[in-house]
């Protein structure tokens, strides 16, 4: 069982995932309440894009040496105001129809394991949900997911030397898109969460 920490700072009530994959553990915390928190405890921590990236920029050194530790952060969103070394700001895509709103499969990572490009760039049909510009990826990330022709770096996975992992998606919240795409359940969600809990699939970090 992986333990996770879920930062909120909206009155709006948690994902009901949380509490449905009862294989892991999920506490939730307002975000404001970072500086408190037991951080080493978690194999994660999930940042939404609701997150004020102001104040975990002033978080930045307790998140960096989390990250150090051999932690993983998941962050969703539009950098705005980078809060680790590896984020740079936000940069939309242009809008070109609907290729331009295609997401690319780039890697045969297991956190994506069964999804195909369809499942990414359409939701009920219509394109442009998962993402619609980049965070651009530090060199050494893995790109995951990219946008459009170009194929822009949507989805990016980085280890740090001492293990610690960030993931960064360029878009609305990962999951709950996952969750509303998933015809079977939860699958696909539990899939990254068992991963970050070093779960089978978890060695595949290294390749």
């Amino acid at each position: 069982m992986g333990r996770f920490l879920f930062l909120t700072n909206t009155p709006s009530k948690p994902p009901g995932f949380l509490s449905a994959l009862r294989d892991h553990r999920f506490d939730v915390a307002q975000q404001y309440a970072l500086d408190r928190a037991e951080l080493p405890r978690y194999d994660a921590v999930l940042l939404t894009m609701h997150s004020d990236q102001r104040h975990l920029a002033e978080q930045s050194n307790r998140l960096d040496a989390y990250l150090n530790s051999g932690g993983a952060i998941i962050f969703n969103g539009h950098v705005a105001h980078p809060f680790l070394p590896e984020l740079t700001p936000y940069v939309p895509a242009g809008q070109r129809g609907l290729e331009s709103l295609r997401i690319h499969r780039e890697a045969g990572h297991p956190l994506f394991a069964g999804l195909t490009d369809d499942h990414l760039t359409f939701q009920r049909g219509v394109a442009g949900f998962y993402s619609r510009g980049m965070n651009p990826p530090p060199a050494g990330a893995l790109v995951l997911n990219s946008l459009g022709p170009e194929r822009w770096p949507v989805d990016w996975l980085l280890e740090r030397p001492g293990g610690g992992q960030l993931l960064v998606h360029a878009g609305n919240d990962l999951f709950s898109f996952l969750v509303s795409a998933d015809p079977d359940g939860l699958s696909n969600v539990r899939r990254f969460f068992d991963y970050f809990s070093g779960g089978a699939d978890a060695d595949a970090r290294r390749h």
